[in-house]
């Protein structure tokens, strides 16, 4: 009797991490879905009427910084705590708390306004790259940055003239041209290893070597 009491009570526990860890790895994937009732750590910014969900899970984000990249992009209006006075402070807060958005607000390095016209989102080198609006996918084109990485183009619902871009993105096909993609829940592909063959500007913010992917908002008109 006592025996069978230890066995049961053994495949009880077993049991109980299985759903347990079940349920943990499924919540991860289900999170962000939807950016209009997202909560704010998913949100990182709104421009031209689009929210812009992270493209990376936040307990995966190594950084966040924004940039100029062209008179042809929209300006975007983060969302969170500019850490851009205080690099320091910036340091000792990564990977506190995937509950907060943390920013820099990064040298123009001489490309021209607006100031906030792309993000590098920071992430290790083959995190997974999800879509940062509902919407479809318009071109997947060469990244003429890093070899072997592609710019995605997508046409948000939320308004459907302009195009947002995620850059220096390892695609593997999930995603393709006119399909269908949901914020935070369509895999677009893996961060590429950019850092290799460039020196990122994201790595003076962080700890590590810099690797990201860029997302901006383009105007069609």
């Amino acid at each position: 009797m006592a025996v069978s009491l230890l066995v049961l009570g053994a495949v009880a526990l077993v049991f109980a991490v299985f759903v347990q860890t079940k349920a943990s790895n499924t919540a991860e994937r289900a999170v962000p879905i939807d950016p209009n009732n997202a909560g704010p750590d998913t949100v990182l910014a709104e421009a031209a009427g689009v929210s812009i969900s992270t493209p990376i899970r936040p307990a995966s984000l190594t950084g966040l910084g924004y940039h100029p990249e062209g008179e042809s992009l929209a300006a975007m209006e983060p969302r969170g705590k500019n850490l851009s006075a205080n690099v320091f402070l910036g340091l000792l807060s990564r990977g506190e708390t995937p509950e907060r958005i943390h920013y820099y607000i990064m040298d123009a390095a001489g490309r021209g306004e607006p100031q906030t016209g792309a993000i590098d989102v920071g992430a290790t080198t083959g995190t997974t790259v999800y879509a940062p609006v509902n919407g479809t996918v318009t071109a997947i084109r060469p990244d003429p940055m890093v070899q072997n990485a592609n710019i995605i183009e997508l046409k948000p619902d939320a308004n459907p003239d302009v195009r947002i871009s995620v850059a220096l993105v390892r695609s593997d096909g999930k995603a393709g041209v006119n399909d269908y993609v949901t914020a935070g829940k369509t895999e677009l592909g893996t961060v590429a290893d950019s850092a290799e063959v460039l020196d990122p500007q994201l790595s003076s913010y962080t700890t590590d070597a810099g690797n990201h992917v860029t997302v901006s908002v383009s105007k069609t008109g």
